[in-house]
């Protein structure tokens, strides 16, 4: 009878260890738990902060701030139309050497970076500072291209361009 009641113990004291065990892995689980979600949540606050500024101050390519100009420049006058959008493709492709895929991925882009900007100065102001003067030559180019792809160009548009045409005279 001994016997089973020192069985019974050492049972008893086997489950009351798992029991332990099992009560202290729950808690490590519950602060790595606590942790990652303390990663996220910076991590979420560093993703609004970053998106509640300037969507052209997220700009950081060459390509990108020229393909974000040339759709500003298409769609300040309205909706970017099939033409515009051809064209657009087309310049990408043939300029930017981009391959179809890269291109359409661009003017996606380039449209959520615009979507927001309501001044057509201030985005081509933005957005060509991330230019050298040779690039930001061959993108005045091709704005006036893009301006003139539906027929002449809306006066305010063609007061921006012309704006920016004066800024790259020496």
């Amino acid at each position: 009878m001994a016997i089973l009641g020192i069985i019974g113990a050492l049972i008893g004291a086997v489950l009351f260890g798992l029991w332990r065990v099992n009560s202290a892995a729950q808690a490590v689980r519950g602060l790595a738990e606590a942790a990652d979600d303390a990663h996220g949540l910076w991590r979420r606050l560093m993703w609004r902060r970053k998106l509640a500024g300037d969507r052209l101050e997220l700009v950081n390519d060459a390509r990108e701030a020229a393909g974000g100009m040339m759709v500003a420049v298409a769609q300040a006058d309205g909706a970017l139309t099939q033409t515009e959008q051809t064209l657009l493709l087309h310049e990408f492709e043939a300029t930017l050497e981009l391959k179809p895929a890269q291109a359409r991925e661009l003017l996606a882009h380039a449209r959520w970076t615009v979507a927001e900007s309501q001044d057509l100065d201030r985005c081509i102001y933005k957005l060509s500072q991330k230019l050298d003067l040779t690039q930001k030559r061959d993108v005045a180019g091709l704005m006036e291209k893009v301006a003139a792809a539906t027929g002449p160009a809306a006066p305010a548009i063609r007061a921006a361009l012309d704006k920016y045409a004066r800024g790259l005279k020496p």
